[in-house]
């Protein structure tokens, strides 16, 4: 790794930290700075794409790369799958904490849009917050053009707002218990009792939950997993949606409990990712979500 793509690589991590801490407003069009970062002459950028490839929540943007990575000569694709161990452990020593797309090490790239005027589009967290697909078609198209600017750690420090989403939260009963659907899709599938609930109360609760979160802007950033003493809860701005609790993993199979509770938090991610960019890409590609396995 060059030094340029160090530095911000580094530049990128804390940006990526503190954008679950913060919130800026989104800049409107400027110059560029002085230490804005251009592509060389015949220099090849390289596109590092952290994503939860595993999931399956993402298949949609990995088959847009992969067409990227072979149309542009321009930009080098990698993409490691922080789904799966070799990829986990390769996300925590560059220090990223969420998906990310790093252009040179920068998640933030300068383009103009379809006025002619400069615009930022930002490449960290999942598809339908801060960017679209589209954007990312423009960005490569951008770089291989050599008209994009890869932004420095000062540029890039633009906060992701939270993004309204329509969403029907509902519930469907099964042999083996309750699916609670966001926008038809199973975001969870509740079989065991727990808390003193049945598991039709437990996905009525979380369905209210769910419903109340998503009447307000949302984002991934909100979602949280936390220990408990009787299990893992699965939280929005500190507001449980749902509990996870160790009956629920052994049912499932999956050890230890606190993985199966972030498979809860993935498929609830996964139900507000989809109308975040059913929202924004509005007239064009549609791909259902669904709940990790």
């Amino acid at each position: 790794m060059n030094t340029r793509r160090t530095g911000l690589l580094m530049a990128a991590s804390a940006l990526i930290v503190l954008a679950g801490c913060q919130e800026r407003p989104t800049q409107g069009p400027i110059e560029p700075p002085a230490d804005a970062l251009q592509p060389e002459a015949d220099e090849t950028v390289h596109l590092t794409a952290y994503i939860n490839v595993a999931s399956g929540c993402q298949d949609w943007t990995v088959t847009l790369l992969k067409e990227l990575d072979e149309q542009y000569d321009a930009i080098d694709v990698e993409i490691i799958d922080f789904g799966m161990p070799e990829g986990a452990g390769k996300m925590a020593q560059d220090d990223v904490h969420c998906m990310a797309l790093l252009f040179d090490g920068s998640p933030v790239v300068r383009i103009r849009g379809e006025d002619g005027q400069p615009r930022l589009v930002t490449f960290y967290f999942p598809v339908g917050f801060g960017w679209t697909h589209d954007d990312l078609r423009q960005t490569f198209a951008a770089i291989a053009s050599g008209e994009a600017e890869i932004l420095s750690e000062d540029e890039a420090r633009v906060a992701l707002a939270p993004t309204p989403v329509e969403m029907e939260v509902g519930l469907r009963e099964t042999d083996e218990g309750v699916d609670v659907l966001m926008n038809g899709q199973i975001a969870i599938a509740i079989t065991e009792p727990g808390g003193g609930q049945t598991p039709l109360e437990r996905a009525q609760a979380a369905r209210d939950a769910i419903e109340e979160w998503t009447s307000e802007p949302v984002h991934p950033r909100q979602l949280r997993v936390t220990d408990t003493e009787q299990g893992w809860t699965v939280a929005a701005n500190g507001n449980e949606l749902v509990h996870v609790y160790p009956p629920d993993a052994a049912a499932a199979g999956v050890q230890p409990g606190k993985k199966y509770a972030a498979q809860w938090l993935d498929g609830i991610r996964c139900g507000i990712v989809a109308a975040a960019r059913n929202g924004q890409e509005e007239g064009g590609e549609q791909e259902p979500a669904t709940a990790p396995e």
